[in-house]
Parts: structure tokens; sequence; C-alpha cells
């Protein structure tokens, strides 16, 4: 069984590998949180929560809020616990969070399908939402 803390460390590799790419995607893995999309372990208040957060000037937060929210009736679809919503300091996001249990195999499997399948999901939408002379990267 593995610690959250390499749990956090190995995601970025491990979504990789579910998403079939070669590389893992830019990423910063710390401890206890994972920015690559978003997942973060809150052991106080025991749940581990994922998703896609945009964190810039609130401007830009709230353009990509209003091009993901054009998405909702899909993100809803494919997405079903998602939650669409403004956030703290101006930032916004798109997220879930799921019960903690313990970091064997089975719950590992289960965060890292969860947070690959955000990225299958909002990609293109970021990608379709962009203006044309502007590139999302991962």
């Amino acid at each position: 069984m593995a610690t959250h803390q390499s749990f956090c460390k190995g995601l970025p590799r491990a979504v990789a590998d579910e998403l079939g790419d070669a590389a893992a995607p830019h990423h910063l893995a710390t401890g206890w949180m994972v920015k690559l999309y978003e997942c973060g372990v809150y052991l106080q208040r025991r749940v581990v929560e994922l998703g896609l957060h945009f964190e810039s000037d609130s401007f830009t937060n709230q353009i990509l809020l209003g091009a993901i929210r054009t998405h909702a009736k899909s993100i809803a679809r494919r997405l079903p616990t998602a939650r669409i919503e403004p956030w703290d300091k101006g930032w916004a996001r798109v997220w879930e969070s799921i019960p903690l249990q313990p970091f064997d195999e089975r719950f590992s499997a289960q965060v890292t399908k969860a947070l690959a399948k955000y990225v299958r999901v909002l990609e293109p939408m970021l990608e379709d939402s962009l203006p044309a002379d502007v590139r999302w990267s991962r």
C-alpha cells in the first residue's frame, strides 16, 4: 500500500500512462498536492479533491470559467459529480471531492482514472474555447 505522499509524487506518471502519453504532462508534485490539473489530499477533512483550477488573474479566470460553463451540460453528463464554480481570490474551478481511503492499489487507480477523465473531458473543451491564435498547453 502506498502513502498519500508517494501516491502524489507518482500521479503525473500514472495519469500519463492512463492517457497513453509518452511523457508526464507539465506538473508540480509535493507530498500532499499535485498541480497537473489538481489533486490535493486533505487528511484533516478526509477527502481527495481533484479537478481543474483557474488560478490566473481574475479577468482570465472569468473568461475560462465562462468558456467552461458553455459546456456545462456535456460536463455534467461526462463528469456527473463535478462542480463548476467561482472560487477564492477571483479564481475558478471544475472539481469534485472523493472520500479519503487508504492509498492501496484500488483507491490509487480510482483517483488516477478520475483525474485522467478530467483531462480527457476538459482539454478538448478548452482547446475549442480559445481563440485560434492561442494554444492551450498542458
